[in-house]
């Protein structure tokens, strides 16, 4: 049962990034912090959550570009986290939550493309009728929402049903918060080093400064 409430809250979580709001809400971080809320330990949530933000930090829908899908990776590792918890070591939960999210962050990507080749059928409707906009609007919400299950649901229900073996690796939060940092490190490294956006880089942290002295 916690994991089918876990698994509705967190494709409602998503809809923030796929269909309604983007209030922020799906991030990582946030996601970790309402998770942790739920499962009595905000901290513990908070820790999963950062984790994740700095590991996907650089993964940016820019175009027509798809990123591993991040918010439901931050989602599903704090989820497998407090579900896996109680039968299992704290090290050994946070080593399997973070395996299964980046998995999951890969199957996602992959689910999304699926999802907007069905919006685009739904955008062509509406262009041959109009009057169909809410009914469109609707479909394209649903199948958000159903895209968010056949996401998050699998990884849930590994983490619920099957035990962790007692030979499974085990990762200390200091090695994590490590992972994380050392990964979002070298996406920072890859998309600011250029030539393109360094003078943007300049303009932002002078700007910055400029707040902070004001």
């Amino acid at each position: 049962m916690i994991a089918i409430g876990a698994i509705i809250l967190g494709s409602l979580m998503l809809l923030d990034k796929f269909a309604f709001g983007e209030f922020g809400i799906s991030q990582p971080i946030m996601a970790g912090t309402l998770l942790g809320m739920v499962f009595g330990d905000i901290p513990s949530g908070i820790l999963v959550g950062a984790g994740l933000q700095l590991i996907f930090l650089g993964g940016l829908p820019i175009g027509r570009d798809i990123p591993p899908d991040g918010p439901a990776a931050g989602i599903i590792a704090c989820s497998v986290f407090f579900i896996a918890r109680p039968g299992s070591s704290t090290g050994q939960s946070l080593a399997l939550a973070l395996l299964l999210a980046l998995i999951a962050s890969i199957v996602g990507g992959a689910l999304e493309i699926m999802a907007r080749r069905f919006n685009d059928r739904l955008f062509k409707n509406y262009k041959q009728h109009p009057a169909c906009v809410t009914r469109n609007h609707l479909l394209g919400l649903l199948t958000a929402f159903i895209r968010n299950v056949c996401t998050i649901a699998p990884f849930l229900l590994i983490a619920s049903l099957v035990p962790i073996p007692e030979q499974f690796p085990s990762l200390s939060p200091e090695h994590f918060i490590i992972i994380g940092i050392g990964i979002g490190s070298a996406h920072a490294l890859y998309l600011f080093s250029k030539r393109a956006t360094f003078p943007y880089i300049v303009i932002g942290g002078l700007c910055g400064l400029a707040l902070l002295v004001l």
